[in-house]
């Protein structure tokens, strides 16, 4: 599909404004939250297609839902769950995979031939789980991801649908975020959807707390993507944006980091200082941002709800039943990643080894997970496993902060990149980062930061050659 210009709408606004009527009419009449994102989503969507071109409208409507997967869910056949990403991630892969095929990506990509063998690593742990259906659900995400790599490597040949992408991704993390605000102001007994435990944090104020989930599955796992959100439009900050997009950018960063606060994660605190960090390190040269940080980590922090704060005192004082029960987590995963150095447990074993020969007590606080991205994944996947998820670490932040001369202008979205990479890198040390959502982002970060590197590459080369000469007139 060519690309409709924004002015063919102007000139005929009914077919803007009918579908929005109509969606804002379904969604007063049925009034559940996911009737309304039901109706939305696929009236974003044509938007997009129609603003973007089909193949690149399709991609910005899929990284904005990420956020939004539990919500946009519908059961069929009972247990079987039908996602709509799912439903548009493979439809635009069909289509990008018949114009391009595997064979450029698996000849050109180093990360994404390491999502192979981490795919071939999870199916072969599928023979010992203990547990089928979860390691096969695992080896589905993992799937997923590295098709959202794919779609990423193959359609992100810019900086300019880099910067629509992340863009995209802080835009669909902004209803997530105020849905999330709004649960934060809840009684503790009012209905929540299904899709999540209703999570209390207890002692740590005069009442109880929702430690919201918004459209999550789970408190940690909301956190987590809000701090790489965070980061991410820290970074988007410093792109060549319009004054409106800059602002709204702006602002959805703010909302993010207001709705991490009241999820109660001290590592959602640490994920977001560490964006912070992240951002002074990026910006070291501009003096006003270096003094601008220390001032908005500390006031973050003295912002931060009261039930928070005594958390993170607990925190570090040792007080916090929390600390002692990740520790507790550590030492049974190492001791299973000991014992399973060659190809670990296995996805569908990890619950099963942890709650079984190697549990060694019965405090509810205590996770049935390693509680650290690494160290879940020396788990599931043995030594293989977590030395080839060190080096796709190692990689991305090698390619999005040495990409080359060639690629080193203001084109690209370095700093969201590096500092969207931190956030989520340095919360994950805290959370075994399963979530599927996470985990599609991390990916796609992963594919725009290998694009970026093979972008600084192709212009020198392409200098060298004479190609980036213009002609005489």
């Amino acid at each position: 599909m060519s690309r409709v210009p924004a002015s063919t709408l102007l000139r005929n606004p009914w077919t803007v404004i009918v579908p929005v009527l109509a969606a804002l009419a379904v969604a007063v009449a049925l009034r559940p939250l996911q009737a309304a994102v039901f109706v939305l989503a696929p009236v974003a969507t044509l938007l997009l297609v129609l603003r973007f071109g089909l193949r690149h409208g399709l991609w910005y409507a899929l990284v904005a839902s990420i956020p939004l997967r539990q919500a946009l869910a519908v059961d069929v056949f009972g247990t079987i769950t039908l996602f709509y990403g799912d439903v548009l991630l493979f439809a635009l892969a069909a289509l990008v995979l018949y114009e391009h095929g595997l064979t450029g990506i698996v000849r050109r990509s180093t990360t994404f031939r390491i999502g192979l063998i981490l795919l071939a690593l999870s199916i072969i742990g599928l023979y010992s789980a203990s547990r089928l259906v979860w390691g096969a659900a695992a080896v589905y995400r993992i799937v997923c991801q590295l098709t959202f790599f794919y779609l990423a490597y193959e359609l992100v040949k810019s900086g300019e649908v880099a910067t629509r992408t992340l863009a995209a991704v802080v835009a669909g993390l902004a209803p997530a975020a105020a849905y999330g605000v709004y649960q934060a102001f809840l009684p503790v007994d009012a209905e929540l959807p299904e899709w999540a435990n209703k999570l209390i944090a207890y002692g740590l104020g005069d009442r109880p707390h929702i430690r919201v989930f918004s459209t999550f599955s789970h408190t940690l796992r909301f956190s987590h993507y809000l701090s790489v959100g965070f980061g991410l439009a820290l970074g988007l900050l410093a792109s060549r944006l319009a004054r409106g997009a800059r602002a709204a950018i702006a602002s959805a960063g703010l909302l993010a980091a207001v709705a991490n606060l009241f999820t109660y994660s001290a590592g959602g605190l640490v994920g977001m200082m560490g964006a912070g960090v992240a951002t002074a390190v990026v910006f070291r040269r501009r003096r006003a941002v270096l003094l601008l940080v220390p001032v908005a980590l500390v006031a973050l922090f003295f912002v931060s709800p009261t039930a928070l704060v005594r958390k993170v005192e607990n925190v570090v004082t040792g007080d916090a039943m929390t600390v002692a029960a990740r520790m507790i987590t550590y030492r049974q995963a190492l001791e299973v990643a000991r014992d399973h150095p060659l190809l670990g447990v296995g996805w569908g074993g990890i619950r099963s080894a942890l709650e079984g020969s190697y549990r060694i007590t019965r405090a509810y606080e205590v996770a049935f997970a390693a509680e650290n991205y690494f160290l879940q994944r020396a788990v599931a996947l043995g030594l293989p496993g977590l030395l080839l998820t060190l080096a796709a670490a190692w990689l991305f932040f090698r390619n999005v902060t040495r990409p080359g001369p060639g690629a080193s202008g203001g084109a690209w979205p370095r700093a969201a990149l590096v500092i969207g990479g931190a956030a989520f890198y340095i919360q994950a040390q805290f959370f075994p980062a399963a979530e599927p959502a996470s985990n599609y982002l991390l990916w796609t970060l992963l594919a725009i930061g290998e694009r970026l590197r093979s972008a600084g590459a192709e212009s020198l080369v392409a200098v060298a050659s004479g190609e980036g000469e213009s002609s005489p007139r």
